[in-house]
């Protein structure tokens, strides 16, 4: 079975001398993956927008 290997909330956050070192690692990793899923899918809903935008063009065309 897992134990708690800090004796308190706060100890687990401070991480003895380590927590200032840690924690904005994992803060700075979590803005970079937030920022790539927001482009990404930023990106997505243009590129649909463009086909729609071309598959509408086309049937214009051949009508």
């Amino acid at each position: 079975m897992l134990e708690f290997q800090f004796e308190s909330l706060m100890a687990f956050l401070a991480m003895a001398p380590h927590g200032a070192y840690v924690w904005p690692v994992y803060v700075l990793g979590l803005l970079i993956l937030g920022g790539l899923t927001w482009m990404n899918l930023r990106q997505h809903r243009q590129a649909i927008r463009l086909v729609k935008r071309q598959l509408e063009r086309e049937e214009t065309h051949e009508s």
